[in-house]
């Protein structure tokens, strides 16, 4: 199997773990935030390691420049979702003059999810022209 396919397959995986680890959260706290650890890594791995947009497309294409844009914005997520797995593991309480509730955590969940769905179906229409 080769590289782009393997990194795929890992950045679906930690999508899934990621989705399951919401779920499981109004159940299982510890469990979850174990899960949205490891789905984080495992997505951040295949999302950054996959090659790059910019050696598909040559820098005189139209493309180059709205496709940059939304694979930055996908990185901003992706650090919105290291943020939200941070939270999960902090306990309640004030942290730098902010309180944090059990559930601070969806708050940057939500700016992830956004940003992923935005991005999905921006970068898709981008592909077929």
């Amino acid at each position: 199997m080769d590289k782009e396919k393997l990194l795929g397959k890992a950045e679906l995986l930690g999508l899934a773990l990621v989705l399951i680890a919401s779920a499981v959260w109004m159940m299982e706290h510890f469990w979850a935030s174990v899960m949205m650890a490891a789905g984080t890594v495992i997505l951040s791995i295949g999302r950054f390691f996959q090659t790059p947009f910019y050696a598909k497309y040559l820098p005189t294409d139209s493309r180059e420049l709205t496709l940059r844009r939304l694979y930055h914005q996908r990185v901003f997520g992706i650090m919105a979702l290291v943020v939200s797995a941070a939270l999960m593991f902090t306990p309640q309480g004030f942290y730098f003059g902010l309180y944090v509730a059990p559930s601070s955590w969806l708050i940057t969940f939500v700016v992830f999810v956004v940003i992923e769905v935005y991005t999905a179906f921006r970068i898709s229409s981008v592909d077929k022209d």
